[in-house]
């Protein structure tokens, strides 16, 4: 059983909009976290999980969050006829104004209220990227074993936070050829490569929390595809092999 929170008072689009184009209410790192969180299905994930795609390591990645999401909510009620819930011991949830909550399991849930998740739109703040399909239609129909598992799973893979901090690890040159498309095609390759999730969707629960460095990977879009023919996928180790013969 769930148990979710909520505020009486929803700030309007309108409102949001304000808020989000006020510098001094909403600062980088804020629009740094709604954006990862705008990507996912629903506009939900685990605190903990953009926790570790915005960076975040050590035992409780989703309290670096809490705390900003703190001065944030507190700038705004500074401005705006705002008030949060509370907990038992009085404390407040200074997060309830941005979000809707719940407990999954062990994980704790936040969603973006619809009218912030407008706003973003509004204001083309939600840090989407629209690149080429990564997989064709057909090679994503192969992959489907659920279809919360496979928004799940592309979701991770188009993250722009994700991405970028996967990026940041490895490079943009593929992991399994080893294909650099800024040395091949010049400024027009610069910066693009494909985005591959190591881990089989058969292992993805709902308590399951993407590391952008270890469950992620750049490939070239032949090798992303070439990867995901069989089912489960083949590992990058074994496409390795193959390219070896």
């Amino acid at each position: 059983m769930r148990e979710a929170y909520h505020i009486e008072r929803t700030l309007t689009k309108n409102e949001w909009v304000e808020i989000l184009i006020d510098n001094s209410l909403t600062k980088e790192v804020n629009i740094a976290l709604l954006q990862a969180m705008y990507s996912f299905e629903g506009h939900k994930a685990a605190a903990s999980q953009i926790g570790l795609i915005l960076g975040y390591t050590g035992k409780y990645p989703a309290s670096p969050l809490n705390l900003e999401i703190g001065r944030y909510g507190k700038r705004v009620a500074e401005k705006y006829p705002v008030w949060f819930s509370k907990r038992l011991d009085g404390s407040e949830r200074k997060w309830d104004i941005f979000f809707n909550g719940w407990q999954e399991g062990r994980l704790f849930i936040w969603q973006i209220k619809k009218e912030l998740a407008e706003a973003l739109g509004e204001t083309g703040l939600t840090g989407e990227e629209y690149l080429s399909e990564e997989l064709s239609p057909e090679i994503s129909r192969q992959l489907i074993e659920g279809a919360k598992r496979t928004i799940t799973v592309n979701s991770y893979e188009r993250n722009k936070k994700a991405r970028e901090l996967c990026v940041k690890h490895y490079g943009t040159i593929c992991q399994v050829c080893e294909f650099d498309f800024e040395q091949t095609y010049g400024a027009i390759g610069k910066g693009f490569i494909h985005i591959h999730h190591v881990v089989s969707m058969a292992d993805i629960g709902e308590e399951y929390e993407v590391n952008p460095i270890i469950d992620l990977r750049p490939v070239c879009p032949n090798c992303h595809a070439m990867l995901h023919k069989t089912e489960p996928p083949l590992t990058i180790e074994e496409l390795k092999e193959i390219l070896k013969k």
